[in-house]
């Protein structure tokens, strides 16, 4: 090969790859500052849906090791996508897995389309209540329910909680424009559908 050659080759590939280092720290920066907006969300709703406890993860599984914890809000969803409240990084966990809801009755988990879900005997079900401490298997996942909080279950103290956000007629309208991009009339490409119903 002729030294011209070589050396336009070499040049070629020296700034290939700095290309390519570019795009990754750059997607790395990206993902880092939605992260944090993300976060930043995430903490102007705790007054308003509260950080009710947490998922433990009790078997490791895949990436997954145990004694990994994913907070949990009042309400939303578990999956393996980004815009999923409690995102699990899991091959056996889908990106929209479950719904969950917590109430005065329990910690209600629902599965979306079929997903596996089991209860802590091992059977497949379609929807499961948790209280404190109660297990539950999300794809290969095993999660236990911890509470922070003794009146967790109290809807009626967690509705008499003054609200941060008075511009706002519901508070619906904050948690899923600003965590899912919903738009005003419940349409977009983040739109999710509800198994419980909620308008």
């Amino acid at each position: 090969m002729p030294t011209e050659a070589y050396e336009l080759l070499a040049l070629t590939a020296r700034y290939f790859f700095v290309a390519v280092m570019l795009v990754i720290v750059l997607r790395a920066a990206y993902g880092a500052i939605e992260d944090s907006r993300r976060a930043a969300r995430l903490r102007r709703l705790v007054p308003l849906t509260g950080l009710s406890g947490e998922l433990v993860v009790l078997e490791p599984a895949g990436r997954i090791h145990a004694g990994m914890r994913y907070p949990v809000i009042r309400e939303g969803m578990i999956g393996g996508s980004a815009r999923a409240d409690v995102r699990i990084r899991d091959r056996s966990v889908r990106r929209r897995h479950a719904y969950f809801r917590l109430d005065d009755k329990g910690f209600h988990i629902r599965n979306h389309a079929g997903s596996r879900l089991l209860d802590a005997a091992g059977r497949p079900v379609r929807e499961v209540t948790l209280s404190d401490g109660g297990s539950v298997v999300l794809g290969d996942v095993k999660l236990m329910l911890v509470l922070h909080f003794a009146d967790a279950f109290d809807a009626d103290t967690q509705d008499a909680r003054p609200n941060p956000f008075p511009r706002h007629r519901d508070p619906r309208e904050i948690f899923e424009g600003d965590l899912f991009g919903v738009d005003e009339d419940g349409t977009g490409d983040d739109a999710y559908d509800d198994p419980y119903g909620r308008e």
